[in-house]
């Protein structure tokens, strides 16, 4: 198997990232996507721990993740 076939590691986002695509698609990969993300804990665009919020942002390795 050489390096272009191998899986590439899916990043599972923190279950309180939120977007408005989520309460109608149920799918946030959308091409109208509004890429507008926030933060349910917050309620912000922005984590408890002041970092942005965002697809690739809220990812494991942040302290206010949730798997």
């Amino acid at each position: 198997m050489n390096t272009s076939e191998t899986p590439q590691k899916v990043q599972v986002p923190c279950r309180n990232m939120r977007c408005k695509e989520m309460y109608y698609h149920g799918q946030p990969e959308d091409e109208y996507a509004s890429g507008i993300y926030w933060c349910s804990k917050t309620q912000e665009n922005f984590g408890p721990d002041g970092q942005s919020v965002g697809k690739t942002d809220c990812c494991a390795g942040r302290s206010c993740y949730v798997g």
